[in-house]
């Protein structure tokens, strides 16, 4: 372990020097995560072209130190103590968005929002339903988030990446192995970007349909205090917020965190709430829940910075919670 963090330490020192406009050092992350909470990481490096990104990734790799990409920081909660790697943010290096008819490119650092504005001034339909989904297009192929009517990947073709070797490939729609909020054959790959199919349509009605999803999703999620979004999967056959409410959980609180009263499947950070407080309420739903139904609620919410005994703890089934 001492080797490692000293390789670690080594690795982001040789960063900066290789990149020192792009890096920064100790780096806190708790302010580029939705719910405002997480300690530093060794390196936070945002590269300005896709070339910078392979020789940080390629530096990280040879040396074997983790390396987290990180989005806008929705669906994800970071320990208190932070990441022990380096951190890249894709922001600038993969903002592309364009289109060719009827077939448009995202980079995977362009906000979902970005994307559905973009497509809205261009009259170009089939992704106002993602109206209000928080993070990057990233995040969005990673757990193929979606809303109401459809999922992110229902509409990829392919998508480019860099592998574990950080060489270039491209994954089709297929390969990528979209389910419900998951991409397993993205797992393991650093997401540049995808091409994507829409259709021409009337850009007022697109705004009309936009309003109408941000207003629903203002309906029935709490947006007054910072979260990750929706906490769990949905069972099937059943809702992660019917159960929650149904076992008794709606409102229960450990330090400044607390399952909202609006939703269930949220948990909010209402008054300084550590990143201890928020795992260790998701652990107290989950076994709440399956005391009253006897189902094991399975996290959406990607733990970062976190051992694996205490990931095994929220993802696997916990008799010791």
């Amino acid at each position: 372990m001492k080797q490692l963090n000293r390789n670690i330490s080594d690795v982001a020192r040789k960063i900066k020097r290789e990149f020192p406009k792009i890096c920064r050092l100790n780096e806190p992350l708790a302010s580029y995560t939705t719910y405002q909470v997480g300690g530093p990481a060794d390196a936070f490096v945002v590269p300005e072209n896709i070339e910078q990104l392979e020789q940080v990734v390629r530096i990280c790799g040879q040396a074997r130190v983790p390396c987290f990409i990180l989005g806008k920081g929705a669906n994800i909660l970071i320990h208190d103590e932070g990441f022990r790697g380096v951190v890249v943010a894709l922001e600038k290096c993969c903002n592309q968005l364009f289109h060719e008819d009827e077939l448009l490119y995202v980079g995977t650092g362009v906000t979902v929002q970005s994307l559905v504005e973009y497509c809205e001034e261009n009259g170009l339909g089939g992704l106002e339903y993602m109206s209000g989904i928080p993070g990057t297009v990233g995040g969005a192929l990673t757990m193929n988030a979606g809303a109401f009517v459809g999922e992110i990947g229902d509409r990829v073709i392919r998508v480019d990446a860099l592998n574990e070797k950080g060489q270039r490939v491209q994954i089709s729609k297929d390969e990528a192995q979209f389910g419900y909020r998951r991409a397993d054959g993205l797992s393991g790959k650093i997401l540049l970007g995808c091409w994507i199919v829409v259709e021409l349509h009337d850009p007022k009605k697109l705004a009309a349909a936009r309003e109408e999803y941000l207003e629903r999703r203002a309906r029935r999620q709490p947006l007054e205090f910072p979260s990750c979004g929706s906490v769990f999967k949905r069972p099937e056959g059943d809702y992660a917020g019917r159960l929650i409410e149904t076992a008794g959980a709606k409102g229960m609180s450990i330090g400044g965190a607390k399952v909202s009263e609006k939703h269930a499947n949220f948990i909010l950070n209402f008054n300084r709430a550590s990143a201890r407080d928020i795992y260790e309420l998701i652990r107290a739903v989950r076994k709440k829940v399956y005391d009253s139904s006897g189902i094991w609620l399975e996290p959406e919410v990607k733990f970062v910075g976190f051992s694996e005994e205490e990931r095994n703890k929220v993802l696997e089934p916990d008799e010791e919670a």
